[in-house]
């Protein structure tokens, strides 16, 4: 069985979708699975996928678009690896990067999640602002949970490798929520548990191709409602409260139509 099952949810990418899974297979880590999950797409994601199939991808298909979430969840069911890795279909891993985080978690079993740096790629042209070339950050503390209920200094879930008991005991993603999953599901994590990062840009983070659910502004006022009720009797509470804000302001600097639906009103 393989040691790493890597998770790739995907919907209407198929031409992006061949990028990351040649990233995979690229990788110098070579125990691994992929497990693609299709979230009801409708533009022949089965037959790109198919070209690569050789006893190492499994391809499931949802019958109906369910959202990122559950079909992050779905691929954590049907993983057989005692690691998790997720990679979006539009991101790209370079060739050291599991290789790297598996040196890290094997050799401390306190480590819950391995993170890494991201090199940001602009493409499209809906993306505006200041921007980044690199981004990675350590935790603020050595009290992780403060760290992380004060910024997600994770990153996006591409950049993760995760012990599977770690999501199993957590629950995994929180369907009930629009966006900001991944970093709903650090909080959990690391409430218990310890993030270590390594400080190479080991993912291609790719930003600007078009819209994405999480710059939806509905959808973030719906996610930043759900997480406060959730987390409001938390000590660190107040510090969540401030992290969400600043996040938001962010996202209007990341995105005309963002901007444009605030500016609404």
């Amino acid at each position: 069985m393989p040691l790493v099952s890597v998770i790739i949810p995907t919907r209407n990418r198929s031409s992006l979708l061949e990028r990351a899974l040649k990233s995979v297979t690229a990788q110098t880590y070579k125990d691994w699975e992929i497990i693609i999950i299709d979230d009801a797409s409708s533009d022949g994601t089965e037959n790109a996928v198919s070209v690569f199939q050789n006893g190492i991808i499994r391809y499931i298909r949802l019958s109906e678009r369910k959202g990122g979430a559950v079909a992050r969840n779905t691929g954590i069911k049907e993983a057989k690896g005692e690691f998790i890795a997720f990679l979006d279909d539009d991101d790209e891993w370079l060739p050291e990067k599991l290789e790297k985080q598996m040196n890290v978690i094997l050799r401390d079993n306190s480590i819950a999640l391995c993170y890494t740096g991201r090199q940001i790629k602009k493409e499209g042209n809906n993306f505006f602002g200041f921007s980044k070339k690199y981004s990675f950050h350590l935790p603020a503390s050595d009290d992780h949970f403060k760290s992380i209920m004060t910024d997600n200094f994770v990153g996006p879930s591409s950049s993760v490798l995760i012990k599977k008991e770690v999501l199993d005991s957590a629950g995994g993603f929180d369907e009930n929520l629009p966006c900001y999953q991944d970093y709903e599901l650090f909080i959990r994590i690391l409430r218990n548990g310890k993030a270590y990062g390594i400080n190479e840009g080991l993912v291609n983070y790719y930003i600007g191709r078009e819209e994405h659910v999480s710059l939806a502004r509905e959808n973030v006022i719906k996610a930043e409602g759900y997480l406060t009720k959730k987390y409001s009797n938390e000590l660190y509470f107040p510090l969540l409260k401030k992290a969400l804000k600043r996040i938001n302001r962010m996202k209007m600097l990341k995105s005309f139509g963002y901007a444009k639906e605030v500016l609404k009103g």
